[in-house]
C-alpha cells in the first residue's frame, strides 16, 4: 500500500492534468517542443489563457521554457507525466476504437 504522500502526490499530479486545457498543451507538448501561437490554437484558448495553464504547469515542473530569440519554446520535461499522457489517450484510443466495432458505449 502506498504511503499517504505517494497518494497525495499522485492526486495533485492527476488534478493538474483534470483541467482540458492542461492537458492539451501535455498532450502537444509530448510530441515535442512547440510555442505559445501553436499551443493556444491547438488548445482553442486566446493566449492570455494559454500562459496562465503554461505558468501552472512550469511551476509545477512539469513544462520548462526555452528562448530562442524573439520567440519562446515550451517542453514537457516530467517523463512521469508524458508517460501518464501517452496511456491516457491510447486508453481513450482504444475504448473509441472498440465503441465504433461493437456499437456500445463502453463508458456506461
Amino acid at each position: 500500500m502506498p504511503s499517504p504522500e505517494a497518494v497525495a502526490a499522485v492526486a495533485d499530479r492527476l488534478r493538474l492534468l483534470a483541467e482540458p486545457t492542461r492537458l492539451t498543451i501535455c498532450a502537444a507538448l509530448a510530441q515535442g517542443e512547440s510555442n505559445p501561437g501553436c499551443l493556444a490554437e491547438l488548445a482553442g484558448v486566446a493566449p492570455a489563457a494559454l500562459s496562465q495553464q503554461l505558468s501552472r504547469l512550469r511551476l509545477s515542473g512539469v513544462v520548462k521554457a526555452r528562448r530562442d530569440g524573439q520567440r519562446i519554446w515550451y517542453e514537457l520535461v516530467d517523463r512521469e507525466v508524458i508517460e501518464l499522457v501517452e496511456h491516457l489517450l491510447g486508453a481513450t484510443r482504444a475504448a473509441a476504437e472498440r465503441t465504433a466495432h461493437t456499437g456500445a458505449d463502453v463508458r456506461a
